[in-house]
C-alpha cells in the first residue's frame, strides 16, 4: 500500500493540509492511500507504530512551500523503519528524498490550492510549557509530552535520546541560552526531528510576562475570584508561572531538566529524579505527582483565561460566571457548556465569547440576563427589569443564539 499526506511547515510547526476533491479523485485513481495524522497529539513513537501497523511500502510526503524540519522528519522515519520506503517532494515536484523515479509518468495536481489550517505559534507552546496550562489537557496520564525546558545545551548528552522520541511531533524543546548549535545539540537533531528554541527565538522573555507568586497567594486568589468575582491582575500579567503546579492540576506534558536533576515544573516544587541514570518509564510516570486542587477542575482551567482578560484592562474587572458570587449566588447545580464570560469594570460591560475567542461590548442589562441564565435564576429578572422584561430578553436571545 502507498499512503500519501500533504503538509506545511511554518517556523518548524508541522499541520497537514486537508485535500479538494480533485486531489482525492487524483489518490484514488492512482491507489493512493490519503492518510490523515495528528502532528499536535501523537508522539514520534505514535506515527513509528502507525506506519508499521498500516503496512505501508512506500510512503510519500508532499510539502506545500518549504520545511527543513519536514526533511529531518522523514529522514527520521527511513533511518527507523527500513522496511517502508519514503519519499518527499515539494509543490514544485521537485524530489527532495527518496527514489526520484518513484512518481515517474505521474503528474500531481498541485494546481488547486488545498485548505490550510493555522499552525501553532511559539508564544503559545512557551506559554504551555511556563505555566502548565494546556487547552485540550487529558484524563490520561501521563499526558503526551508536548514541551522541554533544558537549563543549557550541555545537558542534552546526559539525557537518554528515547525520552524525545515520547514528545509529540509538534512539541518544543526549549534551551534557556541565546541560540547556539553546538555537538549537543547538532546530535539530538540527528537522531529525534526535535523542535528546538532558544531564549532569543523569541522577540522577548516569556517568563519576564508570568507572574511569579505562591500557592497561598493562589489560595487567596480564588477565593477572592469565588465570593466577588473579582481578578486581579495589576501587573498586566499575561499568566502564571507554573500556575498548573501551583493549583493542583494533574499535569505532565512538560519536563524541565536542570542542571541538579530533571522536576516537574519551573520552580523545582516536584522533582522528579536526578540527572544520572534516568529511568525514563518512571520519570513518565511519576509526573504524576501534583499537589491537592485548590478547586474543581473546571474552576482551575478557565481561571488563567480570566487572569489572562483582566491584563487587557486599566482598571479591575469582575466576571460573570457560574462559579462566582456577583449579584447571585454562586451555583452548586448542574451547568451546562459555558459559552459567553461577561466583564463589567469601569471602561464598560463587555462579553467574551469562549467558541469565537471574540470580545464585544454590550450594556449592563445583558450581563444581568447572563448571569441569571448561566445560574438558572430567570426568576429574578422581572422584578429587576421591569417593564423592559420582554425586550431584554429578546434582545438577550437574538445575540445568544443568532450572533
Amino acid at each position: 500500500m502507498i499512503g500519501l499526506t500533504v503538509l506545511a511547515e511554518s517556523e518548524g510547526w508541522l499541520h497537514q493540509l486537508e485535500p479538494t476533491a480533485d486531489f482525492i479523485a487524483f489518490c484514488q485513481s492512482h491507489r493512493f492511500s490519503f492518510d490523515h495524522y495528528d502532528y499536535n497529539v501523537h508522539t514520534f513513537l505514535d506515527l513509528l507504530d502507525y506506519m508499521d501497523f498500516q503496512e505501508f511500502e512506500h510512503y510519500l510526503f508532499i510539502l506545500r512551500g518549504t520545511g527543513e524540519r519536514t526533511m529531518r522528519l522523514v529522514a527520521y522515519l527511513q533511518q527507523r523503519m527500513l522496511h517502508v520506503q519514503f519519499h518527499l517532494m515539494n509543490d514544485r515536484g521537485d524530489v527532495l528524498f527518496g527514489d526520484p523515479y518513484f512518481l515517474e509518468g505521474i503528474t500531481v495536481p498541485f494546481e488547486e490550492p488545498l485548505a490550510d489550517s493555522q499552525p501553532i505559534a511559539l508564544q503559545d507552546a512557551l506559554m504551555s510549557l511556563f505555566t502548565g496550562v494546556y487547552p485540550d489537557a487529558t484524563s490520561r496520564h501521563p499526558q503526551p509530552l508536548r514541551h522541554i525546558y533544558a537549563e543549557g545545551t550541555s545537558l542534552l548528552s546526559s539525557i537518554n535520546p528515547a525520552l524525545f522520541d515520547q514528545m509529540t511531533i509538534n512539541s518544543l524543546l526549549y534551551i534557556d541560552q541565546t541560540t547556539r548549535h553546538d555537538l549537543p545539540v547538532i546530535e539530538l537533531m540527528s537522531r529525534v526531528p526535535v523542535l528546538v528554541a532558544f531564549s532569543d527565538t523569541l522577540s522577548f522573555d516569556i517568563k519576564a510576562h508570568l507572574a511569579v507568586v505562591s500557592r497561598t497567594d493562589m489560595e487567596a486568589a480564588f477565593e477572592a475570584w469565588q465570593t466577588t468575582s473579582r481578578v486581579p491582575n495589576p501587573g498586566h500579567y499575561m499568566g502564571v508561572l507554573d500556575y498548573a503546579t501551583l493549583t493542583g492540576m494533574t499535569v505532565s506534558h512538560r519536563l524541565f531538566i536542570f542542571k541538579d536533576g530533571v522536576c516537574a515544573d519551573y520552580g523545582k516544587q516536584i522533582c522528579l529524579s536526578g540527572l544520572e541514570d534516568i529511568d525514563i518509564c518512571q520519570l513518565r510516570h511519576r509526573q504524576r505527582e501534583a499537589f491537592a486542587p485548590i478547586a474543581p477542575n473546571l474552576q482551575l482551567a478557565l481561571y488563567p483565561l480570566l487572569y489572562q482578560l483582566a491584563s487587557a484592562f486599566l482598571t479591575e474587572s469582575q466576571f460573570v460566571t457560574p462559579y462566582t458570587q456577583l449579584d447571585l449566588p454562586r451555583t452548586a447545580g448542574k451547568l451546562g457548556p459555558l459559552t459567553m464570560i461577561g466583564i463589567q469594570n469601569r471602561e464598560g460591560a463587555f462579553v467574551f465569547e469562549l467558541t469565537t475567542n471574540q470580545l464585544f461590548e454590550t450594556d449592563e442589562v445583558f450581563l444581568w440576563i447572563l448571569e441569571a441564565d448561566q445560574k438558572d435564576r430567570f426568576d429574578v429578572l422581572p422584578e429587576r427589569l421591569g417593564s423592559d422584561y420582554e425586550t431584554a430578553i429578546q434582545a438577550y436571545k437574538e445575540l445568544m443564539y443568532h450572533g
